[in-house]
């Protein structure tokens, strides 16, 4: 009986692992490589020491200064580090090959949908993009220093295996103690 109740233990895991991780591991393409503010790579494409900017997604504007740097013909990365020191980095992906679908399922995963890249002076084309926090020194007029990275990681997927793993062990207990009582 034991061996039963650790067979469907490992099932009902296995069952819940495939439920929670195929469909999005094979459904939807990968996010491409991007540079890091902190060593930013590519050609630069606009540089900006100082002036009013916009992020995506943000309603309110930031004084500073804003690099954008160009990775590959479908990839850019902005820098932008304000006079407060507030650094906010800005992954640009253009996204003309993805279905609305593909683009739903990573605006789940926290992207914005640019639908025409040209007010933020990309190309007349769709994008995603995806904004995140570095640390920088503002210097007043402009300009910054990069400090260092900010955390990264995904927290969301560090809980849903903890939880799996909590739920199987409570299994296994449940399951060995209803057949322990029966000797």
């Amino acid at each position: 009986m034991v061996k039963k109740s650790i067979f469907f233990a490992t099932l009902f895991s296995f069952i819940l692992f495939l439920a929670l991780f195929v469909p999005y591991s094979f459904a939807v393409p990968t996010s491409p490589e991007f540079t890091s503010c902190v060593n930013p790579q590519g050609e630069v494409k606009a540089d900006y020491s100082s002036g009013t900017h916009g992020v995506p997604g943000k309603t309110n504007s930031y004084q500073g200064s804003d690099t954008v740097y160009k990775i590959s013909g479908d990839t850019l990365t902005q820098c932008l580090c304000t006079v407060d020191g507030e650094g906010i980095q800005t992954n640009w992906w253009k996204v003309s090959s993805l279905t609305s679908q593909e683009i739903e399922t990573f605006k789940t995963q926290g992207w914005i949908f640019v639908p025409d890249g040209t007010s933020w002076g990309l190309d007349p084309a769709a994008y995603l993009a995806k904004n995140s926090s570095y640390s920088c020194r503002g210097t007043g007029g402009g300009g910054g220093d990069v400090l260092g990275l900010a955390s990264t990681g995904n927290i969301l997927t560090i809980y849903l295996l903890f939880t799996i793993g909590f739920f199987s062990l409570l299994t296994g207990f449940a399951l060995n103690n209803r057949h322990s009582g029966k000797r």
